[in-house]
């Protein structure tokens, strides 16, 4: 058995001694080197300045703030304080957006939010070095410098394939006013995602658009149908015969639409128009599937029986409201419902620059990954924003989410 020494106490206690010093200088050290990165990280972060163009005057000043309101909102949430904005009124019109514009570049910005219209892109490519994310939902001829954030209807007929595919719906009408959404009805066509049936436009005045839902559906002819066969029916004493007439005299039409869905590209009253013209040529929701674009979540829809069943793409719902809730108790009001969109640009911007040692590039924004927002996943391609939207539908004065 080998023999065993013992050791010294003041050995001992030497050698304690000395793994405590080594102890804490290593702690110096990391504690210095980790302050010394944390300072260098600090002196390097840059002050994120971001141009925010709106109607802040004029006729659309009331959308214009109710944006600037949301960007805020954004901003209040992310608590940076090397995040500035720099509002600026585009008035509305082109001229003012590009003057604007002109004044951004002078001042070094190169990133803005706005303009919100489509027709202030006018002379926007005239801007060489700064990036514009317009809150446009059109996406036809977007300059090579601008962004198209809004709900676009690539998107929407996207959401409505995926949704035609599951419920396995095959003959689509598509209707839309003579006079407005040519383009987009051009598009929807052009574009192939979507097979339609047949295609329509019918007149805005309300009362033709009566009768052209009623040629569309061959009102006229079901109605004939239905009084051959209650005159037949008439004349007969068969018991079977007398139990179909009972429920035939229920009855406004007699026989099947040939289509199982439609697409309406309108909204407002005269989308009302056009519904409620389906339900007095006897084709309800029961029968066949509805559904338009460019929606948003309208409570008038709850008072409306046409509107009952109606189906449209939209943004995260849940998100949106308690958006609004937490606008409405920061402002003391009503936010517009695609403000949320401004609120979602700040958010980008913040994270794009904040993922890249606090430096803003052009490129971080076609992330392949996507981003997630407030208004629901997306990514930018194209320079258009392509969201992942879900489809609703109106049901019991509710917005049911049924995709």
């Amino acid at each position: 058995m080998p023999k065993l020494h013992s050791i010294p106490l003041k050995q001992i206690y030497f050698m304690k001694k000395l793994i405590t010093i080594l102890i804490l200088a290593y702690l110096s050290f990391t504690i210095n080197s980790s302050a010394a990165t944390q300072e260098k990280n600090l002196q390097n972060k840059n002050i994120l300045k971001i141009g925010v163009l709106l109607p802040l005057s004029g006729q659309y000043q009331n959308i214009g703030e109710s944006f600037l309101k949301s960007i805020q909102l954004a901003l209040y949430d992310i608590s940076d304080e090397n995040i500035k904005i720099f509002p600026k009124d585009s008035k509305g019109n082109a001229l003012s957006t590009y003057q604007a514009a002109k004044q951004f570049e002078e001042e070094g910005i190169k990133i803005v939010i706005g303009p919100i219209f489509y027709e202030n892109l006018e002379r926007i490519e005239e801007i060489e070095n700064v990036t514009f994310i317009s809150l446009t939902n059109k996406t036809k001829k977007i300059p090579k410098n601008t962004i198209a954030f809004g709900i676009n209807i690539d998107s929407q007929i996207d959401a409505l394939k995926k949704y035609f595919d599951k419920i396995k719906i095959s003959k689509t009408l598509l209707l839309s006013p003579k006079s407005e959404f040519i383009y987009q009805s051009e598009s929807i066509s052009n574009k192939n995602i979507l097979k339609f049936y047949r295609t329509y436009s019918y007149d805005t005045n309300p009362k033709k658009i009566t009768g052209e839902i009623e040629k569309i559906t061959k009102y006229r002819e079901r109605k004939k149908d239905l009084e051959r066969r209650i005159k037949i029916l008439e004349k007969s004493d068969l018991y079977k015969h007398k139990q179909e007439l009972k429920k035939l005299e229920q009855m406004h039409t007699l026989g099947k639409v040939n289509f199982d869905s439609v697409v309406v590209i309108d909204f407002g009253e005269r989308l009302k128009s056009v519904l409620t013209s389906f339900m007095f040529s006897d084709v309800s929701s029961k029968k066949v599937n509805f559904f338009t674009i460019n929606q948003w979540f309208d409570k008038s829809f709850f008072n409306e029986s046409a509107m009952q069943n109606l189906h449209f793409p939209s943004v995260d719902i849940n998100n949106l409201e308690k958006f609004k809730k937490k606008y409405l108790r920061t402002f003391n009001e009503e936010a517009i419902q695609v403000s949320i969109l401004a609120y979602d640009a700040l958010g980008l911007i913040y994270y794009c620059w904040s993922n890249n040692n606090f430096q803003f590039k052009n490129n971080q924004l076609y992330n392949k990954k996507g981003f997630k927002g407030l208004h629901g996943e997306f990514f930018i391609e194209n320079n258009i924003s392509r969201q992942k939207l879900k489809i609703y539908k109106v049901s019991e004065k509710k917005f049911i989410k049924v995709f």
